[in-house]
């Protein structure tokens, strides 16, 4: 998720909203403006996916009920349209030794910068010396534990769905101020 001020740009306040919301479900992400929500693993049968979507719907509530006493609004959106550059020049990462040393493994094995060249209705062309621009992309993800003899069927099941639930429901066009892809986090 996405946090956000009142003028809906980036809130880098993911400590504060993380202490005032006091649940372990939610945790750090890789921006200050991110947050992760995580719920337990249960079987899907029934109107089990439909108790799964009240749990998250009132959990959801009761974080953004908490955020908002700071100011703070969450929002779940693919990338946040409001995102600039200037707001990953500093101060944009977690305060996480985890995502320091994965931001310095990654540039440490690559030897360069990250090249990003996104052409859609409008180009965006630049370089990153750090994984800034990934702290972008959020999503929801749902993961199906299945028997290895049965995960042939559910991949392709998945792959068959992927499609229309990202045309539903995770557009993301703008980054940095440029329209770009009708879902921009896959290429980025």
């Amino acid at each position: 998720c996405n946090l956000v001020d009142p003028d809906y740009q980036p809130a880098m306040s993911n400590q504060e909203v993380l202490a005032s919301i006091a649940d372990p479900a939610y945790q750090t992400e890789l921006g200050a403006y991110n947050i992760e929500f995580n719920v337990p693993p249960r079987p899907l049968p029934g109107q089990s996916a439909l108790a799964l979507e009240a749990e998250v719907r009132a959990s959801l509530n009761a974080a953004e009920a908490k955020a908002t006493e700071d100011g703070t609004h969450i929002v779940m959106i693919g990338i946040l349209p409001t995102l600039m550059p200037e707001h990953l020049e500093s101060g944009w990462m977690s305060k996480s030794t985890r995502y320091q040393a994965l931001n310095d493994s990654i540039f440490t094995a690559r030897g360069e910068d990250i090249d990003i060249d996104i052409t859609g209705p409008e180009r965006l062309s630049l370089q990153s010396a750090d994984i800034a621009p990934e702290s972008a992309c959020t999503s929801m993800q749902l993961h199906l534990q299945v028997s290895p003899a049965e995960f042939a069927q559910n991949w392709n099941a998945a792959q068959v769905l992927a499609g229309p639930q990202l045309a539903l429901g995770a557009n993301s066009p703008y980054f940095f101020g440029h329209e770009l892809w009708a879902e921009t986090r896959i290429e980025l």
